[in-house]
């Protein structure tokens, strides 16, 4: 039996009422009252809160010219008598012309839902078919007093509804097909950690063992005497090692000590020299706007030394006009309560408070931003460090553009062998950062904008930055990026630096951040941990599944076509959907013939040869609102790929969605388009394991490109015409799924890269890569700039490959 869900009070329901019916007067029976009454008021709403509707049997209005409310709703429970309902309905039938029927936890919704439909029927009420009230649970149905309906219009609106709820349940299956495969992932990474503890308490009885050998090997009189001959000879051997030992480094792993060396070698190449930093300093004089930055640092049982390394950081800033304010969640470590005390005396820029018990990370940083006098609010942590220029930096950038609301930096980690793994982040990416708190450090935030939001929450803590961050996204996309490395984060045994894992609850608090995001911005999607990364995949529900017309040059080769076209039809969930083949005239006869017989829809294209004008043409001769580019060496790995692109072109803001295209030996065809990368353009992670964990998993998650490829490209009909097409008359070959997408970012629209949609890639091994030199050289004139500078790919990573490693 189909039941309600027993979260079955949401927490936007009164948001959800007044924004489809406004704040009229409500009648409100049932369900939560304390909730209820607390919703309503925070939504100012005007609601009378009744706990059944016999409570308002003696007042109910007999009437039919005085009902007492606009609008009622019933949250109708389980297992009443016939008598007990007949009496209620009437009851409510004479309150409001207008019931809203919501099921309470336990209540058939299949069976109770027909009765009282027909009971209110008997008082005038009908379904109102045109009201979807998903939102507020799958049984929610709307009943208005009116008369009966003809069929004509009836009919329509049932078929309508049936439409809606069908498209809920596909919603549905698969959100479950999403579930089912998290707990897959989940069960996998369980029993990997299970064979390692297995590992781990065998290795651990094998050394008991030999512990136990060693010890009897000691007591044995064999041992002894050899003790005493060996005596004359061990002297030197002990004073050799003793030498050795001190003159020996640890040991690292090759591979680590080799990319530290590199990264440790590059970054002394491009920090500020003490030099540099003095000439900043009296270039800060020189500044319009001077803003006053507070930074703010929690302290709870610090190392002495990494505070004083952290606070050391702060006062060795170019830019000197900021105010450190480090605040004690009632450390009770002596040493350092007393060195807080002589800090405060140090500088009269370093203020020091202190709360009453231990109240959290985020009380810390409230008491923080209470005390703040600076127009801007930075965060430090306790035991990391900033470079001297970080808030110079910043203050600069100010300069150059005073509306910022939020800027942030490149940062790396620091370890025992000193600098190491950096990350070097791309400009603001807004579906990267909802898989993965990339912004992280350092990050300076406009005060009002801070107050605004109302700072940290408690229930967050271990993840409470990244809810902050989503609250303040939400207010504002004036966010910059400083590709610099200002800011170090200290690999420590508490600290999430060298793993999420590191802090428990912080991926079950990040994960409700994320959630809480998409309920305020009214996006209903799942969200997924992906446990090998431990970044964040949101599954997004399809609103309404639109056709999207396929469209595949036909080529020669019978061969691809027939296994680009057999996948789609047997592997794809997506319901609805045209495979659009599109012949061209320069075809042979064999192929001309095999595409003659293709049972799909057949266009053919009679002009010379020309990618644009064949794609261009296709779309003039098809009518579906979405259209997706599909290369005919492409074979469909997962039924879901279709779903897991549409669920992005659906949102207004989004031109273009790409895939993750393999090779058949499962590494990187495709993973995005980095620009100015060989020349014009290169894929991102080219050749990489498909499942390559590496470059701060950005081949695993969803992010923002400047272009994704044309071999596997959905956008909306509106957008392509908006931004004119492919260009067939100077790009005819190559490079016009790059200048599309540039076209498309120009007109404010998002390019995504989804690696849920994966799909093998085909190609002759002797198929050109290289463009014509004059298509190359249009690109150069068209799009300087952006060939210069890929706002998502990192200044400081390599020009010569797309694998987001080190440059110059």
């Amino acid at each position: 039996m189909l039941q309600a869900s027993s979260s079955w009070v949401g927490r936007d329901f009164a948001r959800i009422l007044a924004q489809k019916f406004g704040r009229a007067r409500l009648l409100i029976v049932g369900g939560e009252p304390s909730a209820i009454e607390q919703q309503c008021a925070s939504s100012g709403i005007a609601a009378a809160l009744c706990p059944t509707a016999l409570d308002l049997d003696g007042t109910s209005a007999r009437n039919d010219d005085s009902r007492q409310f606009e609008r009622a709703v019933w949250f109708y429970p389980p297992n009443e008598t016939n008598e007990r309902r007949e009496r209620e309905v009437e009851v409510l039938a004479h309150q409001a012309d207008d019931i809203l029927l919501i099921p309470s936890p336990g209540a058939e919704v299949l069976t109770v839902r027909p009765e009282l439909v027909e009971r209110f029927g008997r008082y005038g009420f009908l379904p109102d078919y045109d009201c979807d009230l998903g939102e507020l649970g799958p049984g929610a149905i709307r009943l208005l007093r009116r008369q009966m309906e003809s069929a004509e219009r009836l009919v329509p609106a049932v078929e309508t509804a049936f439409a809606r709820l069908h498209a809920q349940m596909r919603n549905l299956e698969r959100m479950l097909r999403a579930r089912v495969s998290e707990l897959d992932a989940a069960n996998r990474h369980i029993g990997k950690l299970e064979e390692k503890i297995l590992q781990f308490r065998e290795t651990k009885r094998e050394v008991k063992q030999l512990e136990k050998e060693k010890q009897a090997l000691r007591k044995s009189l064999e041992r002894k005497v050899g003790q005493v001959l060996l005596a004359p000879y061990r002297l030197p051997q002990k004073l050799i090692r003793a030498l050795s030992g001190h003159a020996r480094p640890p040991r690292e792993s090759t591979a680590r000590s080799a990319a530290t060396v590199k990264y440790q070698d590059w970054f002394e190449r491009h920090r500020a020299t003490l030099e540099q930093v003095a000439v900043m300093r009296n270039e800060t004089r020189t500044f319009v706007h001077q803003p006053l930055i507070s930074i703010i640092t929690p302290v709870f049982n610090t190392p002495v030394k990494w505070l004083e390394e952290a606070v050391q950081s702060v006062l060795r800033q170019a830019y000197e006009y900021w105010e450190l304010i480090l605040v004690d969640d009632n450390s009770d470590d002596e040493t350092l309560r007393e060195f807080l005390s002589i800090l405060a005396s140090r500088d009269s820029r370093i203020k020091v408070f202190k709360l009453e018990g231990n109240r959290g990370i985020s009380a810390a940083l409230n008491r923080g931003i209470e005390h703040a006098r600076g127009e801007w609010i930075g965060f430090l942590d306790h035991d990391d460090l900033l470079e001297p220029d970080a808030l110079f930096q910043m203050a600069k950038l100010l300069q150059q553009i005073p509306e910022a609301d939020l800027i942030y930096s490149d940062e790396d980690k620091l370890t025992e062998a000193g600098f190491d793994a950096p990350l070097f982040k791309p400009n603001w990416s807004p579906d990267f950062f909802l898989s993965c708190n990339y912004l992280c450090h350092f990050i300076i935030v406009r005060r009002a904008l801070v107050l605004r939001v109302g700072g940290f929450r408690s229930e967050f803590d271990s993840a409470q930055d990244y809810d902050f961050l989503f609250r303040v996204i939400e207010q504002t996309d004036r966010i910059h990026h400083i590709p610099r490395v200002l800011y170090h984060w200290r690999r420590s045994g508490s600290s999430s630096a060298i793993s999420p894992s590191q802090k428990p609850g912080q991926l079950a608090a990040a994960r409700r951040a994320i959630d809480e995001h998409l309920q305020r911005e009214g996006i209903r999607g799942h969200v997924a941990i992906d446990w090998r990364t431990h970044a964040y995949g949101v599954k997004r529900e399809l609103a309404e599944a639109k056709k999207i017309s396929i469209i595949i040059p036909a080529g020669d080769r019978i061969d691809l076509l027939s296994r680009c076209t057999e996948s789609i039809t047997t592997k794809t969930n997506y319901p609805n959907y045209e495979l659009v083949v599109v012949g061209q005239n320069n075809q042979s006869e064999e192929a001309r013939s095999s595409f003659n017989r293709s049972k799909h829809r057949l266009l053919q294209y009679d002009g010379p040869r020309n990618d644009s004008a064949v794609k261009n043409f296709a779309v003039e001769q098809t009518r579906s609102p979405w259209l997706l580019f599909l290369d005919n060496d492409l074979e469909v790995i997962d039924g879901e790929w279709l779903s897991a692109m549409a669920e992005h072109i659906q949102r207004p803001e989004v031109g273009a969605v790409g895939a993750r295209l393999l090779w058949p030996n499962d590494t990187v065809q495709h993973a995005g388009i980095v620009l100015g990368v060989g020349g014009i353009a290169g894929h991102a992670f080219r050749g990489f394991p498909a499942e390559d964990p590496r470059v701060f998993k950005q081949l695993q998650v969803t992010r923002n490109y400047s272009c994704v490829t044309g071999a596997c490209l959905l956008t909306r009909r509106d957008v392509f015409i908006e931004v004119g097409g492919f260009d067939e008359e100077r790009l005819a070959m190559a490079f016009n799924d790059v200048d599309l997408c540039l076209k498309m970012r120009r007109a404010g629209y998002l390019i995504v890269y989804t690696p849920f949609a994966k799909l093998y890639r085909h190609e002759l091994a002797g198929r050109p890569m290289a463009s014509e030199p004059r298509e190359a050289g249009v690109m150069r004139e068209r799009w300087p700039e952006l060939l210069q500078r890929d706002p998502y790919y990192n200044p400081n990573l390599s020009r010569e490959h797309a694998d987001f490693s080190l440059g110059n």
